[in-house]
């Protein structure tokens, strides 16, 4: 008899301590997280010929992103110009631009001689240059 109870005390010994896995731990869970990422942006023109640039003048004051998922609107702005005629200079920046899908436009300037297109472009890793920024080009719609 004591046998039997024995073997019944360690059988139900070991099914707890099988059984109890102690307090629960809190781990990540894959896919849940989402990491704030930002970017940096270089902006240049789509010229109407198709050729592209980051430098030079410009009559534009700056440019506009427009976060489509947001609706928050970011503004960067162009350089000093070193000539007398035109008072930018190309390329525009913006920093530190959370990810997501923008609509990315450049603002008028005062002369009004050149008009702009825009174009939406999401922001992805892959489109980091070595440098550190991912290059937008904004068409050019018309020219005066």
């Amino acid at each position: 008899m004591k046998k039997i109870i024995f073997i019944c005390m360690l059988a139900l010994c070991v099914v707890s301590f099988t059984t109890y896995a102690g307090p629960e731990i809190p781990r990540p869970v894959k896919g849940k997280q989402t990491a704030v990422t930002t970017y940096n942006i270089r902006l240049g023109y789509r010229n109407l010929d198709g050729s592209v640039t980051t430098s030079g003048s410009t009559e534009s004051p700056g440019f506009t992103a427009y976060n489509q998922e947001s609706g928050e609107e970011y503004y960067g702005e162009n350089g000093p110009s070193s000539g007398t005629f035109l008072p930018y200079q190309l390329p525009g920046t913006m920093t530190d631009l959370p990810a997501g899908t923008y609509e990315f436009s450049a603002e008028r300037g005062q002369g009004n001689w050149t008009g702009y297109g825009s174009i939406t472009v999401t922001l992805s890793p892959e489109m980091i240059g070595a440098d550190g920024y991912v290059t937008v080009y904004v068409p050019i719609a018309w020219v005066e």
